[in-house]
């Protein structure tokens, strides 16, 4: 999956969290919040209107919610009469009724005196006990219960009565306000609405300039009656639910800021972490000599830019890993070029030098009659080897100019190539009596010059080494030549330094020790390897054509 993907499905999530959030928010705790915060506000609304009265004994500069539910009821302490007052009407209660003028006075008293209504309780507690003519069969010392008693007692008294007949335990005076042209509503509205079953509900709207109040007036006709339901309601204001939600937004922001945190670290921690760990093998890379690019396989799971970016690295990392083996074998290659351009001066300004110098000495000795250099049928021969020796180092010499990009692989008989180097030795080897044994035969796909060269090198130190009379064998197969001449051994000591050049086992000093230096050199560009041991009375040459 791709970065850009990665990002969206990480925006979409982090929304629907959000959301997620929000809906269980206004579900779950809003509602709450709001029942809680309207209660505390009619509480404290009950508390202010009371102050209010307490302080102008009216309500026309009061500020009430749902005026024709909220009333105040006030006792004199003195008197028959007592008030219910509301924000459109005051009511007069004359108490004509021995019985409840008692009851009102007592309520007084005890009201006057207590200063809390644990004291209110126990003063009830003793009037009970002490005044029989005012506990009206009140005995039960639980405030509760001693209202309960009093409110059952007016159940009595009112029960049957006729409140408008002359003696009614009570008379009442209503005194209607807003009748004096003062504007009590504004904003007023009314709506018919047809429902199912027949149902007729009128809505009507008005305002006193704080809040607003519809009354739903409903009326059905049924066979024996008209049926009229009335429902006055309050309409919510906006001031109610924003302290809620200001109240509410430290902690949205909390939870907001802490989950868009939390999903950030981990969607940049999905998405650095990788780059990081890239950029600590990058540099590791760098400082390393031998960086190994399989460090990157943490990443070859990921599908994203930054998976493609790991398995690009890993891919380069091991092309420049190639590389620089193959910059290491080039110049293990160039070293070995250099040895040989030293092999061709020293022995261009060195080697050549014996034989050059031997030549001319019998040439001159000759051409001016010398001594012994009179016989020239005897010393010719002897020129004609010192030409030959030279011949033998500047072939060898230019063979070392024979660059692996001039070898031509091909299907090689090895047995013939043998064959031909023996039948170019056989005058040496009848000349020192050396009895030559080939058995074996064997197919490569060589350079066959190259390997001509590799071998007619081996054979001419294995006849010139041997001694007269001795034999060399020689075994081939698929995989090798085996060469052993008999009868000599090299030295332990420049056994392990025979193939470099201008080492020879020549005590004399007549072998240039360029022979095996040229046939491990051109073994080694081949491929092939070249093992050089003593055995029992014996030297073996060894070349294993296996790779």
């Amino acid at each position: 999956m791709g970065l850009r993907k990665k990002t969206f499905l990480y925006s979409v999530a982090l929304a629907v969290i959000m959301i997620a959030f929000v809906i269980g928010y206004f579900v779950l705790m809003l509602p709450s919040l709001y029942v809680d915060y309207v209660m505390n506000s009619n509480l404290e609304s009950a508390a202010k209107i009371q102050k209010g009265y307490m302080e102008e004994r009216s309500y026309d500069n009061l500020t009430v919610k749902n005026p024709s539910s909220v009333y105040t009821m006030e006792v004199p302490n003195t008197g028959d009469e007592v008030y219910i007052a509301g924000k459109f009407f005051k009511l007069t209660i004359t108490i004509q009724d021995e019985e409840l003028q008692n009851l009102l006075d007592c309520a007084r008293m005890m009201m006057g005196e207590a200063e809390s209504l644990e004291q209110l309780e126990n003063m009830i507690d003793s009037q009970t006990a002490d005044r029989e003519d005012m506990s009206y069969g009140l005995k039960q010392k639980d405030f509760t219960n001693y209202f309960s008693e009093w409110q059952d007692r007016f159940k009595d008294i009112f029960a049957g009565q006729n409140l408008i007949s002359e003696d009614a335990p009570i008379t009442i005076k209503l005194d209607q306000k807003g009748q004096s042209g003062e504007q009590v509503y504004q904003g007023e509205y009314s709506k018919l609405h047809t429902m199912p079953g027949g149902i007729m509900v009128y809505e009507v709207g008005v305002s006193d300039g704080n809040y607003s109040y519809i009354t739903y007036i409903a009326m059905g006709q049924m066979q024996d009656a008209f049926i009229i339901t009335v429902l006055p309601t309050m309409t919510p204001q906006m001031e109610e639910i924003t302290p809620i939600v200001m109240g509410s937004l430290p902690m949205i922001i909390a939870v907001i800021f802490l989950v868009v945190l939390i999903s950030s670290g981990f969607f940049s921690g999905r998405i650095v972490n990788p780059i990081i760990r890239l950029a600590n093998h990058a540099e590791s890379a760098g400082l390393a000599e031998h960086f190994e690019p399989d460090e990157f396989a943490f990443l070859s799971d990921n599908k994203d830019e930054i998976g493609i970016l790991g398995r690009n690295l890993h891919e380069l990392y091991g092309k420049l890993r190639d590389n620089y083996e193959e910059l290491e074998r080039k110049n293990c290659l160039l070293e070995e070029e250099n040895e040989r351009q030293e092999v061709f001066l020293r022995a261009s300004s060195h080697q050549l030098k014996t034989p050059i110098t031997a030549a001319l000495l019998l040439v001159e000795g000759m051409m001016n009659e010398v001594g012994k250099y009179k016989d020239t049928k005897t010393y010719l021969p002897e020129v004609k080897k010192q030409l030959l020796s030279m011949r033998k180092i500047v072939e060898d010499i230019l063979y070392l100019n024979y660059h692996a990009e001039n070898m031509q692989q091909e299907k090689t008989v090895v047995e013939t190539v043998v064959q031909e180097l023996a039948g170019e030795y056989a005058v040496q080897t009848e000349d020192k009596g050396l009895r030559v044994t080939i058995t074996g035969s064997g197919v490569v796909y060589t350079d066959r010059k190259i390997l001509k060269k590799i071998v007619d090198n081996l054979l001419s130190n294995a006849v010139s080494y041997t001694p007269k009379g001795q034999q060399i064998t020689i075994e081939i197969s698929n995989e090798a030549i085996c060469i052993v001449n008999y009868g000599v051994m090299i030295d332990e000591k420049l056994l392990p330094s025979v193939l470099k050049p201008f080492v020879s086992s020549d005590g004399s000093g007549k072998g240039k020790g360029l022979g095996l230096y040229v046939a491990a050199y051109y073994s080694k560009l081949m491929g092939y390897e070249l093992k050089i041991t003593n055995i029992d009375n014996g030297v073996r040459a060894n070349l294993s054509f296996i790779k």
